[in-house]
């Protein structure tokens, strides 16, 4: 998919790389409405690459200097003229996890 970069001098590339979300669940029911449940979300464990999200350790951008016309100016702390920016990021951010759990049917089946 293509990604918006914030300059030409972006690092970031212009388009994110293939990937899928892969999820799993194995459920086991028993008598008189009770389940229990597990499974894995993630399973490949992608998440997209730490400078998905441009200065993640100054979101208000506080260190980073503008000109007269609101224009980011490049600095030695920000050669590549970046703002926080979160909407780069593509895929998720929380890596593999496990979930367990035990579920009751008050009514149905």
């Amino acid at each position: 998919m293509l990604l918006p970069r914030l300059s030409e001098e972006d690092p970031r590339p212009a388009e994110s790389p293939v990937w899928s979300i892969q999820n799993i669940q194995v459920t086991k029911k028993f008598g008189k409405g009770w389940e229990v449940y597990g499974g894995v979300k993630n399973l490949l464990n992608f998440t997209p690459p730490s400078n998905s999200i441009a200065r993640p350790h100054d979101p208000f951008d506080k260190q980073v200097q503008f000109d007269g016309n609101g224009r980011v100016v490049a600095t030695p702390d920000n050669p590549y003229r970046l703002t926080f920016d979160p909407s780069y990021v593509f895929a998720p951010n929380q890596g593999i996890r496990a979930f367990l759990g035990a579920r009751y049917m008050l009514l149905g089946k």
